[in-house]
């Protein structure tokens, strides 16, 4: 196995300004590098997630949610879901528990990728 840290995520996007209101403005993640066709968040040191919105690009590898899930760790996904509903982000499931030892949360981006807020939950 080669040794690797993930660096970025890119995802293609149909509009910038809605990856930024839901990326930035709702889930905090600041914007470290922007150009008029691309956006990328810093979601923890190191990694990006990157937003790619030339409509060239997005006609030939598109979205619609397919093939990808975003997810991201916290220490509290319970009191995070609480915070991000107060902020109108929607959900399509509260915190539940998974039978992989993770409890978790789902949204969905502008674009239809599932995005995941989880935590590990400590066997009892």
């Amino acid at each position: 196995m080669i040794q690797t840290t993930l660096q970025e995520i890119l995802l293609y996007v149909r509009d910038l300004d809605a990856a930024r209101g839901f990326y930035s403005d709702l889930l905090g993640f600041p914007v470290v590098y922007e150009s008029d066709w691309f956006l990328s968040f810093r979601t923890a040191p190191n990694v990006h997630l990157s937003c790619n919105g030339r409509r060239e690009d997005y006609k030939q590898r598109g979205s619609q949610g397919r093939g990808a899930l975003v997810e991201f760790r916290v220490a509290d996904v319970d009191a995070t879901y609480r915070k991000l509903e107060r902020a109108g982000v929607p959900f399509d499931f509260a915190p539940e528990d998974k039978p992989w030892g993770l409890r978790a949360c789902g949204t969905r981006d502008p674009e239809g990728y599932p995005v995941w807020i989880s935590s590990l939950v400590t066997p009892a």
